[in-house]
């Protein structure tokens, strides 16, 4: 949840500062995208 506090702080910050916010816009997706292909790899795809 940490990513939310660090947008919202990119947000509320004067000047707005998007280019922060879309670097954690961003960085968020990635790390979604790791969770899932190690979750996909270490217990949905278990070949014995």
């Amino acid at each position: 949840m940490t990513f939310a506090m660090f947008m919202r702080f990119a947000i509320k910050v004067q000047p707005r500062n998007m280019l922060l916010f879309a670097c954690h816009f961003v960085n968020e997706g990635a790390q979604v995208t790791q969770g899932c292909r190690f979750i996909k790899h270490h217990y949905l795809n278990k070949k014995e």
